[in-house]
């Protein structure tokens, strides 16, 4: 089946009005490009017949905990005494009070902590820190037990924020007061990328979400947006692992915060072929997009500081 018939059969009505309702444009492009020649095991198999069109649920807060790794038990979030259990139970106990913004969607990811932490340190009551999207706020050495306080304080107040469009936003000194060793800052990032790789769960994200980043990474070398660990240079591109977050079957899921203008874009049964004009368009050209692939597009306030 060629692109353009392939496209069709999958997009009933194709959903191009309400992608344009959501504030989102239609990429012109061709989803696939010529030159790259990375391509995924011919043993995996994947769903390429079910519509992806609203296939997974619409969220308003991503709490991303950093772990410097690629993959996680079954349940990544499950361990007791572990940070990331600590943030899912806030976010779990919270879902109900923040409703009006959507879902609490938590995370593991490979993102680095600035706390140097062994694998023994995650079953123990460590520091770490936790990236909170779509805000593009840190929270930095966070214990487990300050977990709950910590975010019952600052995301009313990022939520307030947003919505009286503050800029240059400065974290109030009552966070410093309250909680001394921890550190509130601001990412500069122009857009974050995440692929899920938990391999324990289904090794087709464990297989593809390896060559993803290592195509996505070199394209974005090319362009000057590429940031390593530890280069905090603005405006850059970070991409990063995380756990599972639904669709195995739809690898490889790529979802693209967009700082500026605050979409967000979750793509599915991308493959290595699609990664320039992903970034490209999505990133570069600020949200356009390939109806066939969507699973979820979101438009949120954006943010200012």
């Amino acid at each position: 089946m060629g692109l353009l018939g392939k496209f069709f059969h999958h997009s009933s009505g194709n959903h191009e009005e309400e992608i344009k309702s959501k504030g989102f444009e239609i990429s012109e492009c061709s989803f696939e490009c010529d030159s790259c020649t990375s391509k995924f095991p011919a043993s995996l198999k994947f769903d390429e017949e079910a519509e992806l069109w609203d296939s997974t649920k619409p969220f308003g807060l991503h709490l991303l905990v950093s772990t410097g790794k690629s993959d996680w038990p079954h349940d990544a979030t499950g361990e007791s005494n572990t940070l990331s259990n600590a943030v899912a139970k806030w976010g779990s106990d919270h879902s109900q009070k923040y409703s009006q913004i959507g879902n609490i969607k938590v995370s593991t990811s490979s993102l680095s902590s600035d706390e140097f932490l062994t694998d023994d340190d995650y079953i123990k009551e460590q520091k770490g820190d936790i990236l909170i999207l779509p805000f593009f706020v840190w929270v930095k050495g966070v214990t487990i037990k300050e977990t709950s306080s910590v975010l019952s304080s600052l995301i009313p107040d990022l939520i307030k924020f947003r919505n009286e469009k503050v800029t240059d936003l400065q974290i109030p000194t009552t966070y410093s007061t309250s909680f001394p060793s921890v550190r509130f800052e601001i990412d500069t990032s122009k857009s974050y990328v995440f692929l899920c790789s938990h391999r324990t769960r289904d090794k087709r994200c464990g297989v593809t979400a390896p060559i993803m980043k290592k195509e996505m990474d070199l394209h974005l070398r090319d362009l000057g947006l590429y940031r390593d660990v530890g280069d905090n240079t603005p405006n850059g591109v970070r991409v990063a692992f995380i756990n599972h977050i639904g669709g195995h079957k739809y690898a490889a899921n790529v979802i693209i915060y967009l700082r500026s203008s605050g979409k967000i874009i979750w793509l599915a049964r991308c493959k290595p072929n699609n990664v320039v004009p992903i970034i490209d368009e999505c990133i570069v050209n600020d949200g356009k997009v390939w109806p066939n692939n969507i699973r979820l597009l979101q438009k949120l306030d954006p943010i200012d500081w």
